[in-house]
């Protein structure tokens, strides 16, 4: 008897994933959440570790731009990715050794506390520079603070150490999702939807 595990998402499961999160399972606002978020923060830490060691230049100005537009438009659902999971109790954790449960504790706080710090002194490093936050020519949003020059680097170190944390990060979550998969594949579908194993339907 073959003893592989058959595992894959099930589209034609017939119960439907919960709105809002509850014990077991995190709902469709926290999976739109955390999905959509992890793109534009995968998008805009890569654009941004691109471009930080450039000459100055053309090159090095159109990525920062694009990165600061993005940025832009990227603030409201990143903010509210922030206030959702504050707000939202999620599922109870994972019974696993105490030394992984502080970890995975962690990781989710830097993840989480990284983003509103980038999302924070992105846009003032921008304005304490003296520049308009300009997004791809659709409209600018002007400095309210005019240049202060101090200020300004002080942010920009704050927005790259923090951009470097959460890529630690990124790869140690990256590391547990591939631990599920391998070891308990049934826990990924608190995340990503209901899946098979061993033929039985389950978003554990």
């Amino acid at each position: 008897m073959s003893t592989q595990r058959n595992i894959n998402t099930d589209p034609a499961a017939p119960a439907k994933p919960p709105l809002y999160d509850t014990a077991d399972h995190y709902g469709l606002i926290s999976r739109f959440n955390h999905w959509l978020g992890a793109a534009l923060v995968l998008v805009l830490l890569g654009i941004g570790l691109y471009f930080e060691d450039m000459p100055k230049g053309p090159d090095k100005l159109y990525w920062m731009k694009l990165h600061i537009a993005i940025g832009a438009l990227a603030f409201l659902l990143l903010a509210f990715r922030i206030g959702w999971r504050l707000v939202s109790t999620g599922p109870r954790a994972f019974a696993q050794a105490a030394a992984l449960q502080y970890l995975t504790r962690a990781v989710h706080i830097v993840l989480l506390l990284g983003i509103g710090i980038l999302i924070v002194s992105g846009p003032l490093a921008v304005w304490t520079g003296g520049r308009a936050i300009e997004v791809f020519g659709w409209f600018a949003l002007p400095s309210p603070t005019g240049e202060i020059r101090d200020l300004h680097e002080l942010l920009e170190t704050v927005h790259v150490v923090t951009a470097k944390v959460m890529l630690v990060a990124i790869i140690l979550h990256v590391i547990g999702a591939f631990k599920h998969l391998i070891f308990e594949p049934e826990r990924l579908g608190r995340i990503i939807g209901r899946i098979v194993v061993n033929g039985e339907k389950s978003y554990r």
